[in-house]
């Protein structure tokens, strides 16, 4: 059987994981989802349990599975997925520069469609 302090601690690492993947501050994230910022820095440190209605609330939020967050799934395995998580790792600059990058091509004139030529 699993430790609950265990999952516990991946709970609020991946809320913290994705809080920050998105570039939110915790004041933005209570305001949001109903709870004092000193709720949202206990939960994310593991001094206090998140409650199921709260993790929905996390989770649509985060545009997470409440699965995916408590560490039960991992994201599908997709490009947009795995772009994803390369541009998580990069400073906040670079992802800036990505971002613009990608706003770029979503700009550009529409490439012709690819063909198959087996």
């Amino acid at each position: 059987m699993a430790d609950p302090t265990d999952e516990g601690k991946v709970i609020a690492a991946r809320l913290r994981q994705a809080r920050e993947y998105l570039d939110f501050t915790q004041d933005e994230v209570a305001e949001t989802v109903g709870l004092a910022r000193t709720t949202v820095t206990e939960i994310e440190s593991g001094r206090r349990k998140v409650s199921a209605v709260e993790l929905k609330r996390f989770a649509g939020l985060y545009n997470r599975s409440v699965d995916w967050l408590m560490g039960t799934a991992q994201l599908a395995a997709s490009p947009d997925i795995a772009l994803q998580a390369r541009v998580s790792e990069l400073s906040q600059a670079d992802r800036e520069q990505v971002l613009r990058f990608a706003e770029f091509l979503a700009t550009a004139s529409p490439r012709p469609p690819q063909t198959d030529r087996g």
